[in-house]
């Protein structure tokens, strides 16, 4: 019992501090983000403390103590902004009702299936050492930046240790609910049963019935998490006709494509945009001051990192396109590896292997023209993309169950073209480049069906009277299905894993054993005597060849031969 006190406490201290750090975020960088609810708030408490926590890296490894003042901190401001009265009453009402009836998302015994090889492993670095420059080195793992890593690596604290590693993505699908919720509210209130509504009420639905097993969000789902976000703002700056609210909502929309962007490099591709949406408000384009507002300059900090980390790590500005790496730097990872890594992604994506399978093609020639279409259709395409379609397809048909037996209004259809338009070319590039449903995939396939269905939905005359109570029963129904999966879930991992939840809530860590491969005078590196390297003693790897030197206070880790 002792244990399940102890988590919980950490988790609602952590949630909390997260959420303070978001209104410090607003009150020093821009005022204007004050407006937002509590939702949003923790989403910028996520990205300042990612921030934080990459620069801090660099001076002090995120030991117990630090991390602990860190926190306490976030509270603090929690608290005098609660005294101040801009955190409402209202807003904290939605936060506790939503977090009692997600937490159960937290509890797993089988966490990503990447956990042992670097999700534990990279944070837990940083928890025992500063930043490791050359860290690419140890594992493909260290090799892309992710913000969610530098997060998890500020949980490490004292009674928990790294039991909170997995916490992120709730945090994010937490704020992703706080933030949905109160808008269909806020909609259903104001009589507003239009376009933003369904599409909010869509993505509400996929996210917490598809996306209900925080153990394989990793950095994928969480990043397509925020990408819903960003589609959300994206429609709200494109409906809005008040020129100080599209200015608000812009500068959201580029904290959010960077948000995302840092989770995973690949959606960097969403800064395209940016200036379509400059292009349709050249009104108040004139009213950006990028060069005088603290604002945009601490969100550039953030895309700056995005590729400096990548550099740090690699020797490439974005691992692994070859075009962006360099051999001039002793970290390097060599020519040779890139070449073959991003290969081996590419062949991956497009299911040229798995577990159980290889195709007969080498790499190179399965990727090459469209030699894997077939086999991508026949192993990916009818298995887990079909599967997601029909979940979306059973989405809408259970949620117009209720709207399309009205009568149709004069209203005439949203014009979406322009959006249209843009999202072919990112399917596009999604479907030549990495076709995996990990990779953007659940966003690109479902994103245009919400929005075809919600334009088609909003033509339709409703009554207003009885929409907040139609909205608290599907919003209700949504969350019980998040929950009765998330209890099937956690029945199948108690019989297959033998997972005693009673006696302790934390998820699964081999325990192992590690030897010394590289010493010298204060630097150490180790490797797993069996298996991954899991929770053990950092840096971990399973190279023999790696060398360490000292300069400007932090350790370089290169290859011998290299």
């Amino acid at each position: 019992m002792a244990e399940h006190i102890i988590f919980l406490f950490f988790i609602v201290f952590l949630t909390f501090s997260t959420i303070g750090y978001g209104y410090i975020f607003s009150n020093i960088f821009n005022k204007n983000l004050l407006k937002f609810n509590i939702g949003y708030q923790g989403i910028f408490g996520f990205f300042f403390l990612t921030l934080i926590s990459i620069i801090s890296s660099f001076v002090v490894n995120h030991g117990q103590t630090f991390n602990l003042f860190l926190h306490c901190i976030g509270l603090i401001g929690l608290f005098f902004f609660f005294k101040k009265k801009i955190i409402l009453i209202k807003d904290l009402k939605y936060f506790f009702l939503i977090f009692f009836l997600t937490i159960i998302a937290l509890y797993l015994y089988k966490n990503h299936d990447d956990f042992s090889y670097y999700h534990l492993t990279y944070p837990l670095s940083f928890s025992e050492n500063k930043f490791i420059i050359g860290a690419g080195n140890f594992s493909h793992g260290f090799r892309t930046h992710s913000s969610l890593f530098f997060f998890h690596s500020i949980l490490y604290l004292p009674l928990i240790k790294f039991y909170l590693f997995h916490s992120g993505p709730f945090l994010i699908l937490l704020f992703f609910n706080l933030i949905l919720i109160s808008k269909l509210f806020d909609l259903s209130k104001k009589k507003k049963i239009n376009f933003l509504y369904f599409l909010s009420l869509f993505f509400l639905c996929f996210v917490n019935v598809v996306f209900y097993r925080i153990g394989e969000h990793g950095t994928d789902r969480s990043a397509q998490i925020i990408v819903f976000l960003i589609f959300i703002t994206f429609f709200e700056i494109k409906f809005s006709d008040n020129k100080v609210n599209k200015k608000i909502l812009c500068e959201l929309l580029f904290l959010l494509i960077v948000f995302a962007a840092s989770l995973k490099a690949i959606y960097v591709i969403y800064l395209i945009l940016l200036p379509l949406v400059f292009f349709k408000n050249k009104k108040f384009l004139n009213s950006f001051d990028f060069f005088k507002s603290k604002f945009y300059y601490v969100v550039f900090l953030n895309l700056f990192f995005i590729f400096m980390i990548n550099f740090l790590n690699t020797g490439c500005l974005l691992y692994p396109a070859k075009m962006t790496c360099t051999s001039k730097v002793e970290w390097h990872i060599p020519h040779t590896e890139v070449v073959t890594m991003n290969t081996h992604y590419e062949w991956w994506s497009k299911a040229g292997g798995g577990p159980n399978y290889s195709s007969k093609l080498s790499k190179e020639e399965y990727i090459k023209d469209f030699n894997w279409v077939q086999n991508w259709f026949e192993r990916h395409f009818f298995n887990k993309v079909s599967d997601t379609l029909l979940g979306i397809f059973l989405i809408c048909f259970i949620l117009s169950i209720y709207f399309l037996i009205k009568k149709k209004n004069k209203v005439n259809r949203i014009k979406l073209f322009d959006v249209y338009f843009v999202l072919s070319i990112f399917f596009l590039e999604w479907f030549l480049k990495h076709p995996s449903m990990r990779y953007g995939g659940y966003v690109l396939i479902s994103l245009p069906i919400f929005v075809f269905m919600s334009s088609y939905l909003a033509t339709y005359n409703y009554n207003p009277f009885k929409q907040l109570f139609v909205t608290k029963v599907l919003i209700g129904l949504i969350l019980i299905t998040f929950n009765t999966r998330n209890v099937i879930r956690l029945d199948k991992e108690i019989n297959f894993y033998k997972y005693d939840l009673i006696k302790s809530p934390y998820f699964y860590v081999l325990k192992n054993e590690e030897k010394i491969i590289y010493e010298n005078e204060d630097f150490k590196i180790y490797s797993p005597i069996t298996s991954s390297c899991w929770a053990l003693k950092t840096p971990c790897s399973n190279r023999d060849d790696l060398v360490s030197k000292k300069r400007y206070g932090l350790n370089i880790v290169s290859r011998i031969n290299e």
